[in-house]
């Protein structure tokens, strides 16, 4: 039997194993299944088979459901990444994505959970319901070590065809967020509600955390160290200020070596992990035109910044800038600004200090449809395919971010004079200010 006979068997047992839990099977007979067919399994293995499912019409929010499930079927047999010693180092992002887990692991076992334990036994005793409070707020800090995942990590999943974990883990982050926040809500809540209704919520959230944790480091970050480059983790850094942290100070720079950017080059571009995963994501994107579209352009580098004529002017119909005016300006703007093409490419975004839905470098060229969580997709692509077909020209939306912010956004159609689609302008603004305005102030 070849190699590559053998490893399409083992993926499709992988499959029908998924699949009959997928249908309500039981855990324990597909947890024995595995047991006697696999001594291991490679992250890629998981990924593809999930990703082969969400091929044939599986929706990626049923997966996500079933997320947990999954690890815990192949939690022990997962085959351990090779370690790399950049990771290692402060500042590298997988040392920071880590370091951040450490705590927030902490933050739950050691001051969450055992606070909970604590009140339970003794309802009068309020310090530990002050502690729980703490500690869940300090929790919904978890938004910025996710966001910078979904806005710097799934992007370079991307560029190599590993599109199918993003879609699934964004959907679970998520729950999470929704989670905590239920959590934070029902502490705050006055008068309390019945202990066992908390104790159910803080427990549901910590648990669904701890369980991303594993996500990340066992699955997630195994299957990057195998594909992605010293120059990628260099790019990936470049974007992680932008969006912040959780639970630690902004770490220190991290670049990598001339030695380890020389090692690379020399290294073959991809691994017998790399290649064994993206053989079965190129037989599955078959049936997927737009993932492999986007695959093949994500592998192209991105053009090196080139130096730009201080002497030369845009002309703009209505007068000229020079670009460096033109950048000035858009920083300046009140409003967020994204621009995506008649592809559906993410192509521009302004790049103003404090934006309402963070942006990083890497979103360019990435297909807008990955860039939002799973339960977004279907009303992106709605609003998409009407300004594709011309029914209509804008969409707008309003609400509340955090219960603190009223949020207003614009789907804007651009085209052409003659009607022709160049692509779409998605326009938002904290309008929180505006609306606190009264009365009148006059020049």
């Amino acid at each position: 039997m070849t190699e590559q006979h053998n490893l399409h068997q083992r993926q499709q047992l992988l499959v029908k194993i998924l699949t009959f839990l997928s249908n309500g099977g039981n855990f324990d007979q597909a947890k024995q299944l595995f047991d006697q067919e696999f001594a291991n399994v490679d992250v890629a293995e998981i990924t593809a088979a999930e990703r082969e499912l969400i091929a044939n019409g599986l929706d990626p929010r049923e997966i996500q459901k079933l997320c947990n499930v999954h690890v815990a079927l192949f939690k022990d047999a997962i085959a351990p990444g090779k370690p790399t010693a950049a990771f290692d180092t402060p500042g590298h992002p997988v040392y920071t994505l880590k370091l951040e887990n450490k705590i927030i692991d902490s933050l739950i076992n050691d001051e969450l959970l055992s606070c909970l334990k604590k009140w339970q036994q003794d309802g009068s005793e309020n310090d530990y319901l002050k502690r729980m409070r703490h500690a869940l707020k300090d929790l919904l800090t978890i938004d910025r070590h996710y966001a910078r995942k979904e806005n710097t990590l799934f992007p370079l999943m991307d560029k190599y065809g590993i599109t199918a974990p993003p879609k699934v883990m964004w959907g679970v982050d998520d729950d999470i967020r929704g989670y905590i926040k239920k959590a934070c809500q029902l502490v705050d809540q006055q008068p309390l509600p019945d202990k066992y209704v908390i104790e159910a919520a803080v427990e549901k959230a910590a648990q669904e955390v701890l369980a991303m944790i594993v996500k990340e480091e066992d699955i997630m970050l195994p299957m990057l160290a195998e594909v992605a480059t010293p120059a990628d983790w260099a790019r990936v850094r470049a974007d992680e200020d932008s969006i912040g942290y959780t639970l630690i100070s902004p770490p220190i720079n991290w670049q990598p070596t001339e030695q380890e950017l020389a090692d690379a080059a020399n290294k073959p571009t991809n691994s017998a992990l790399g290649q064994q995963f993206n053989e079965i994501a190129k037989q599955l994107a078959a049936t997927d035109a737009q993932v492999n579209q986007i695959t093949q352009r994500n592998h192209q580098e991105p053009a090196a910044n080139l130096p730009v004529d201080p002497q030369a002017r845009i002309d703009l119909a209505t007068g000229q800038l020079s670009p460096e005016e033109l950048i000035a300006i858009f920083k300046l703007l009140p409003v967020d600004l994204t621009f995506v093409d008649a592809a559906d490419q993410v192509r521009w975004y302004s790049d103003i200090p404090d934006r309402i839905f963070p942006r990083t470098k890497s979103v360019i060229g990435r297909s807008v449809y990955n860039c939002h969580p799973p339960k977004a997709q279907p009303k992106v692509k709605k609003i998409l395919t009407s300004f594709h077909e011309g029914t209509s020209d804008r969409e707008e939306f309003w609400f509340s971010l955090h219960g603190e912010r009223f949020i207003h956004l614009e789907y804007i159609a651009v085209r052409r004079e003659d009607g022709t689609y160049l692509g779409c302008l998605e326009v938002g603004q904290d309008a929180t200010y505006l609306r606190s305005l009264k009365d009148e102030k006059r020049r």
